[in-house]
C-alpha cells in the first residue's frame, strides 16, 4: 500500500510503512528510554531498541561525557545495523574536530523545541536537498530542524506560535504540489503577521 506518484512518464508507488528498518549510515532522531553507566537505550521507531555508548560523542572521555536523561532527544548516526542484533548508534561527527561540549557539533542531544512523527516517505521528502516546503519556510521564518530517516522530526523556533505554525505547514504539505504549498504558506504568513 502506498501513494501513487507520476513524474512525466515514470509512475512509482511511495511506501507508507510505519516501522523504520535501520540501515548503516542513516541519521535518526531518537528518544533515550533507559540509561546505564556505559550505554543509553534509544527508541528509534525500529522493531528493537538501539543502543548509544556513552563514549560515542566527539571528544568524550570517562570524566567528560554527556549525561543524557530518560526522555532526552538525540540526533545520531546508525553505526551498525543487523537484523538479529541491536542497532548501534553514534554521535561522533567525523567532519569536525569540535568537542560535544561546544554545542556546535551536528550530532548529539537536541535541547528545547519539540518532536513529532511523520510517515517514512514524508521524512525522505524532507531530507531531499531540493525540499520546496523547507526552502520556502526559510524565506519567512527562522527555525532549526532535524529530520531523522526514521520519521521523527525535531523542530525549534523562536516562539510557541511560530513553532505551531511551522509544524502545521510541514505536516499538511505532504501530498501537495509546490503551488499549493506556496498558497498555504502565503495565507499562514498573512495570518501570522
Amino acid at each position: 500500500a502506498g501513494v501513487l506518484r507520476r513524474t512525466g512518464e515514470v509512475v512509482s508507488v511511495e511506501n507508507l510503512r510505519k516501522r523504520y528498518i535501520p540501515r548503516e549510515g542513516d541519521f535518526v532522531v531518537g528518544v533515550v528510554t533507559q540509561r546505564s553507566s556505559e550505554v543509553y537505550k534509544v527508541d528509534i521507531r525500529a522493531p528493537s531498541a538501539a543502543y548509544l555508548p556513552t563514549m560515542a560523542f566527539n571528544a568524550a572521555t570517562r570524566k567528560n561525557r554527556p549525561a543524557l536523561e530518560v526522555g532526552s532527544l538525540v540526533y545520531a548516526r546508525v553505526q551498525s545495523a543487523h537484523p538479529d542484533l541491536d542497532t548501534e548508534l553514534s554521535c561522533i561527527d567525523p567532519e569536525t574536530k569540535k568537542a560535544w561540549t561546544t554545542g556546535e557539533v551536528l550530532l548529539g542531544e537536541l535541547r528545547g523545541g519539540l518532536s513529532f512523527e511523520v510517515p517514512l516517505s514524508a521524512a525522505q521528502r524532507l531530507l531531499d536537498a531540493e525540499c520546496f516546503v523547507l526552502d520556502r519556510l526559510g524565506q519567512d521564518f527562522a527555525y532549526e530542524l532535524c529530520v531523522g530517516g526514521n520519521g521523527r522530526i525535531w523542530l525549534l523556533a523562536p516562539g510557541a506560535r511560530e513553532t505551531v505554525l511551522l509544524l502545521q505547514v510541514i505536516k499538511r504539505s505532504f501530498g501537495m504540489t509546490d503551488a499549493q504549498i506556496e498558497v498555504m504558506i502565503q495565507k499562514m504568513v498573512e495570518i501570522f503577521t
